[in-house]
């Protein structure tokens, strides 16, 4: 999952040079284009109060004003477990405002050669700078605050002196339209060689009996720490660590975890690999990342480390003559989120995550994969003729992935490489299945890096048959569209088996055509984690439903938009998808969906980067018009 409170917290101490503010461009709403001024206000009043109480150590009454405003203005636990895209406008407000304020008061006292906390001690001054505005107003807990600072202050210190970027470009970048900035953002375009698509991808192979069935598992987040009866209803953005206090009226952790921010026991884990192996027949497995728990503020090295042995050598037990294709997921590193390369410098490099990912897909993998995998997390496997796997680290598209920051132009290394895997696959005649853990259209993912991805996935959309995601936690999908509007790809995602957050655990099987591994079906198996809970109940695992039973036979790309365009008619099958999203946990059937919610369900859908929302809009708008036709038809049928 996304933790945007980090971005807003770091953004402190990322900065190079002084906040010039340009109000952003006229696309925005007459709201946002308030917003935008109303942010800008504030956070240069707020940066002025802070900069006095710096070099006075007096917290002047007007900053106490402030701190209260805003402080009390924002969800707190949300902007630590919601993609910044999904923030309610307060706490949209909240991130743009404190982004901005915060990075101009570090940039004057810390970063200027003339600050007057740019000294010696310029590293526990930059802490209690942080910590003060943390407690000032209200971010989060300070054991949270502290921690996130003291495991990302090395790294976003090297960055702040070598970087090549405009600082700008840190609040800048952030996927709130009214926080965006005229800037000189990276940019880059790939070369790619050969001809485009002419029409909507409309490929479907007959289902037979010889289809194989492939196993996704993804989004772990296994916490060895996880504490049955335990405090669930926590400040942190994580629970379910720690005792339920004397006399507290919630209700305890779950014995199979919780719906309440909480990850995933070892039990339930264990649990569904021995229903998996009892119940499934599959050929081989699809594990797209996020094996470590969400307690970004107290992760380890070893901790990541002996999580992700630990992991492996059950599926290994359970599973032991089915091939494992993994990728890697944003919390796999330590600190969280924050992937190098091979220009980091050692003492910063996760060379140790890649050297020990290695050591455990080597067993499924060609020896010529060693060299990317230890590189930068990313391979390329033929596991049969004319069937190729590509399995990328999507953290060069990530936003929390502070080395992103540092020289964008990195990034082209993988994409490069995937081009050029691409285009000797096609020469090969091989069909492509991709794994990358971030799914392109996630608001967290680097619009750009989107781009740039979706061009190689419309250029290759001939011979890619199946894109598998995570990261999300839903139960969802993508459809991947050319700029002239065409459908040529799709990106399954497949849940997640933590129930973080208000979800029920699941795991998805999909079938595919032996000959082409186009995707032809898939079945989601969930349990209801309530009943689980209840006495000493072992969880009871079913099948949801089966995508051809519960909404259409044709998952070629173009029918999955005449799909997509059925449901905008129908908003009753679009409220159907969302229960499934959800895999009909209980919190989300009592939340229900309303018609805005309808529409950013539908939206995301067809959205691969979340800066082109062209068919998303299309939808919208043919959405809207039923929702008022059913609105009218009920009440006339109440009159």
């Amino acid at each position: 999952m996304r933790l945007v409170g980090s971005i807003m917290l770091l953004s402190a101490v990322f900065v190079v040079s002084s906040w010039a503010f340009n109000f952003p461009n006229s696309s925005l709403s007459r709201n946002e284009r308030r917003s935008a001024v109303l942010s800008a206000k504030v956070a240069d009043e707020i940066s002025r109060e802070l900069l006095k109480y710096v070099r006075t150590g007096v917290r002047s009454e007007r900053l106490m004003q402030l701190a209260a405003q805003l402080g009390g203005a924002h969800s707190q636990k949300d902007i630590f477990t919601k993609s910044m895209v999904h923030l309610s406008e307060r706490d949209s407000f909240f991130v743009c405002t404190m982004c901005r304020a915060t990075v101009t008061v570090v940039a004057r006292v810390l970063t200027s050669p003339h600050g007057e906390l740019n000294g010696p001690n310029r590293d526990e001054n930059a802490k209690k700078v942080i910590l003060d505005i943390c407690d000032l107003f209200d971010v989060q807990t300070p054991e949270v605050c502290a921690g996130i600072f003291d495991l990302n202050w090395p790294i976003v210190d090297y960055i702040l002196n070598e970087t090549i970027a405009d600082s700008r470009t840190i609040c800048g970048m952030l996927p709130i339209p009214f926080c965006d900035v005229k800037q000189a953002e990276f940019k880059f375009s790939l070369k790619i060689k050969g001809d485009l698509p002419t029409e909507s991808k409309t490929d479907l192979p007959v289902r037979s009996p010889n289809d194989h069935r492939i196993l996704h598992l993804t989004d772990i987040h296994y916490d060895p720490e996880y504490l049955e009866g335990g405090l669930a209803e926590c400040r942190e953005p994580m629970c379910c660590r720690d005792p339920l206090p004397e006399g507290s009226t919630s209700t305890p952790a779950g014995r199979w975890s919780d719906y309440r921010d909480c990850d995933t026991p070892r039990r339930l884990i264990v649990n569904a690999f021995e229903h998996i192996q009892k119940n499934q027949k599959i050929d081989w497995i699809y594990h797209t990342g996020d094996v470590p728990p969400h307690n970004i503020w107290s992760t380890t090295k070893q901790g990541n480390l002996d999580m992700l042995t630990e992991i492996d050598e059950l599926l290994t037990e359970y599973f032991p003559e089915i091939p494992i294709y993994s990728c890697l997921g944003n919390h796999e590193a330590h600190p969280t989120n924050v992937f190098g390369n091979d220009r980091v410098p050692d003492e910063l490099s996760v060379s140790w995550l890649y050297d020990h990912v290695w050591s455990l897909w080597s067993k499924w993998l060609p020896s010529e994969a060693e060299s990317t995998v230890r590189k930068g997390g990313y391979y390329t496997v033929v596991p049969s003729q004319g069937h190729r796997i590509i399995a990328l680290n999507s953290m060069d598209c990530y936003l929390f992935n502070l080395w992103i920051f540092l020289d964008g132009s990195v990034v082209l290394e993988q994409l490069q490489w995937f081009h050029n895997t691409l285009l000797a696959a096609e020469a090969a005649g091989e069909k492509v299945h991709i794994l990358s853990h971030i799914p392109s259209g996630d608001g967290d993912c680097w619009s750009t890096w989107a781009r740039e991805y979706n061009r190689l996935l419309e250029r290759f959309s001939g011979i890619i048959t199946g894109i598998f995601n995570g990261h999300t936690h839903k139960d969802e999908m993508n459809l991947h569209y050319t700029p002239e509007g065409l459908a040529v790809a799709i990106s399954w995602n497949g849940g997640s088996l933590t129930p973080f957050s208000n979800k029920n655990p699941n795991y998805r099987i999909y079938e595919v055509d032996p000959d082409n591994w186009q995707v032809l079906e898939h079945e989601t198996w969930i349990f209801n984690l309530t009943a689980a809970n209840e006495g000493n109940n072992e969880p009871e695992w079913y099948r949801l439903y089966y995508f051809s039973e519960a909404f259409t036979v044709n998952t070629s790309p173009y029918g999955i938009d005449q799909w997509l365009l059925y449901m905008a008619k129908n908003p009753d099958m679009l409220r159907k998808f969302y229960r499934f999203k959800y895999s009909y946990s209980e919190p989300a059937l009592d939340a229900g969906c309303n018609n805005h919610c309808l529409s950013a369900t539908l939206c995301r859908l067809a959205t691969t980067n979340y800066q082109d929302k062209k068919r998303c809009k299309e939808l919208q708008a043919i959405l809207k018009k039923f929702l008022k036709i059913n609105q009218f038809l009920g009440s006339s049928v109440r009159s």
